[in-house]
């Protein structure tokens, strides 16, 4: 998504309906017309246009989509505005230096490249993942990521571990199993089991030496639940991919619900509420993952924000989608070594590759 001031600065977001009831591209430019012709000098002028929304949007994920994006968009314009990254603009209300690493650790997410594509079905296999987890161990990755429990979605028919959990743990033993003692698996359970079935895949994840315990169940929907599987859990516990503002997620950290909150830049409210986010809880570089399994724009715009909060959790990374991603931003994404580079400039600091994004997509235009 990309808004264009009268004097020609540019900003860019990204947004997905892919999780919601209905498109949100409608309510954006309802939302933008609020605005338009209207001198917006700073993220406090252009929430004003937005306060009525932003008061339901924990509770509404359509208008927190929207909000996401066009707060994401308007913070890309004023640091560019200010001529000056969006990672300093973010740092400059958190330290007195504007110091921050160009470099962000990712983690590979590998799961996406093992959905079924525009070929068709995709072998799930545990040979699969185990073989993509080993190509990107050698790409640098130091962290693997899956979720490999397709079969399961409570409740089940047995009490105890859930008898359609086997081939996701088998998935899960072919990774654990080929990839180096050094290397990180991080678990996703995508909110499938329930409050007894979690402390059994727990052990089960335990035994199989992973390091991550993602969603075994919804954290907002069930706060309790998932304060009691913490308090069972030996392994760091994350969620709260779709949880929007910085008094929600600051909640789950000191209420003692999770380890780790996964923002969303997409649905969180966009980079600010994960600053002040940042600013509420203790050890905040140990306790915020941004949820990334996404586009390039979001991916940069995440990384700005992982850099100026000094995280020492990698950053999300969905490997392997298109071989043609890289592509659609100017300049093109930079991976190495399991390392994405900050590129220089203003803002997030890359422009769109319209001619890309016309060859492979659509264009929507209000």
């Amino acid at each position: 998504m990309e808004y264009i001031t009268d004097d020609g600065i540019s900003g860019i977001s990204e947004i997905t309906d892919t999780q919601l009831n209905s498109p949100v591209s409608k309510m954006i430019a309802q939302f933008s017309n609020r605005f338009r012709d209207e001198k917006l000098l700073n993220e406090e002028n252009l929430m004003e246009y937005l306060k009525k929304e932003n008061d339901i949007a924990s509770s509404d994920i359509l208008s927190a989509t929207a909000i996401s994006g066009i707060r994401s968009a308007f913070l890309d314009i004023f640091s560019k505005r200010m001529e000056i990254s969006l990672v300093e603009y973010l740092s400059n209300s958190l330290r007195d230096s504007n110091k921050h690493n160009d470099k962000v650790e990712l983690y590979a997410n590998i799961n996406r490249s093992l959905l079924p594509n525009d070929n068709g079905p995709v072998d799930r296999s545990p040979e699969s993942f185990s073989k993509r987890a080993l190509e990107m161990e050698k790409k640098g990755f130091n962290t693997i990521k899956c979720a490999p429990f397709d079969e399961c979605m409570s409740p089940f028919s047995n009490k105890g571990l859930p008898n359609e959990a086997i081939n996701g743990l088998e998935r899960i033993s072919a990774i654990s199993d080929s990839i180096s003692k050094k290397t990180n698996l991080y678990i996703d359970c995508h909110s499938r089991f329930d409050l007894d079935s979690s402390y059994h895949i727990h052990d089960q994840l335990k035994e199989r030496n992973v390091n991550w315990f993602e969603e075994p169940i919804d954290p907002e929907k069930f706060i309790e639940e998932t304060r009691l599987i913490k308090k069972y859990s030996e392994i760091d516990l994350a969620g709260a991919e779709m949880a929007y503002g910085s008094k929600t997620m600051s909640k789950l950290i000191n209420e003692d619900v999770l380890d780790i909150v996964m923002p969303d830049v997409k649905f969180c409210g966009g980079p600010s509420e994960v600053i002040n986010f940042y600013k509420s809880i203790p050890n905040p570089q140990k306790s915020i993952s941004m949820h990334c399994p996404s586009g390039p724009i979001s991916l940069l715009t995440s990384a700005h924000i992982t850099s100026a909060i000094e995280s020492s959790i990698p950053l999300e990374h969905a490997v392997e989608e298109v071989n043609w991603r890289k592509d659609l931003t100017y300049p093109a994404e930079n991976i190495e070594n399991g390392n994405f580079n900050i590129p220089k400039g203003n803002g997030i600091g890359a422009n769109l590759n319209l001619e890309m994004i016309i060859k492979k997509g659509k264009i929507w235009e209000e």
